[in-house]
């Protein structure tokens, strides 16, 4: 963790990220002031993570794994995180532990709910909480967070060591890098959520094919490592993938609406065209 000259009160700090924000949005419009500033708030708590003793432990997913990865996509209001080969309820504590953590940013966070979250037959091996949090600035509540903490998911390759693309110009804030879970096991998850079915359902989730797009369009990826990531995590969703990629009944406007505001989705804002990608991109793994 890195710090320096820190600031001397909460509304010092405040001020520099709605300042910070503010020069962000001016560079890029993509992503709203609020939304940089949730982003901050969320990195704060991701510092107490990535910058204790116990940081290789852990593993951000979802979202926020793409928003370190590619600074301007779609905006997520919840953390994932992972920590392998621990109990659910020890995973809590630890994140309590983390959670209550002085690291000098006038920032505290203080848990509001839990809940276990809800298992089936497309997570068969997923065990883990819904955790609750309110973020507060000295003692000022400024926002809610959730996170799903999960303590056992599929990991084929390594885990990605790197700074949040993402993160405001706060040099004077305490910050640490992530640790990303690895980018062809996020891409095997959504290729594999995007062909099951739920409960005689398709999936809804058109925003799997945004981050499809965004992670075919931005990563380099090896061909081998994504087959065998997309193969085991099919074999453990018991998910029967076709030869080439699919997409759900329906699917199209609301895909749309989504990638239409991620400038690196500028060519590829119709469902048509992010099948043609994904047609190079997937099925030559499938």
């Amino acid at each position: 963790m890195k710090k320096s000259d820190p600031y001397a009160s909460p509304s010092a700090v405040e001020a520099a990220i709605k300042n910070a924000a503010k020069q962000a949005w001016k560079l890029d419009p993509t992503l709203s002031i609020s939304e940089r500033i949730r982003m901050e708030y969320h990195n704060r708590f991701l510092c107490r993570v990535f910058g204790d003793r116990t940081a290789n432990e852990w593993v951000l997913k979802g979202g926020s794994n793409m928003l370190a990865r590619v600074a301007s996509t779609r905006v997520t209001h919840d953390l994932d995180l992972l920590r392998s080969n621990h109990s659910a309820e020890s995973a809590l504590v630890e994140l309590g532990r983390l959670a209550a953590a002085d690291i000098g940013d006038f920032f505290s966070f203080r848990q509001t709910d839990q809940r276990p979250l809800a298992t089936g037959r497309q997570q068969p091996y997923l065990e883990g909480y819904r955790v609750e949090f309110g973020v507060y600035i000295g003692r000022a509540l400024k926002s809610n967070l959730g996170i799903d903490l999960v303590t056992n998911s599929l990991v084929t390759d390594r885990i990605d060591v790197v700074r949040p693309a993402s993160a405001l110009n706060l040099p004077r804030l305490p910050s640490a890098p992530y640790r990303l879970y690895p980018v062809v096991d996020q891409i095997a998850d959504k290729v594999s959520a995007t062909h099951d079915v739920y409960s005689g359902r398709e999936s809804s989730r058109e925003k799997d094919l945004v981050d499809l797009v965004v992670l075919a369009l931005t990563q380099r990826i090896d061909g081998s490592k994504l087959e065998r990531a997309i193969r085991m995590e099919a074999a453990v969703h018991e998910t029967a993938l076709p030869r080439t990629f699919q997409t759900p009944r329906g699917w199209g406007k609301g895909y749309s609406e989504i990638a239409s505001g991620i400038p690196v989705c500028s060519n590829h804002e119709t469902i048509d065209a992010a099948k043609s990608l994904m047609a190079s991109f997937i099925d030559p793994v499938l």
